[in-house]
């Protein structure tokens, strides 16, 4: 097999050999990235307050006392 053997079988089999690639590293960085990314912007726009949260906590048998009740409640 001459070198121009080797060079049109290399272009014939280039989607089935294995080079081995150098980018890996970024795209394992930039999808680590835009996880974290994604974490921080998901927290800072859907953040619950915590107040709110305690007042609920403690309204609990106002809440059920309203549901069982057959009275409309005023608005």
């Amino acid at each position: 097999m001459n070198e121009r053997d080797q060079e049109l079988l290399d272009k014939q089999l280039w989607g089935v050999s294995h080079s081995p690639r150098g980018d890996g590293g970024a795209l394992a960085l930039a999808l680590v990235a835009a996880f974290l990314g994604g974490l921080f912007f998901g927290g800072v726009l859907f953040a619950h307050k915590g107040k709110q949260t305690q007042i609920v906590s403690h309204d609990v048998p106002t809440m059920l006392s309203l549901l069982n009740s057959s009275e409309p409640t005023p608005r």
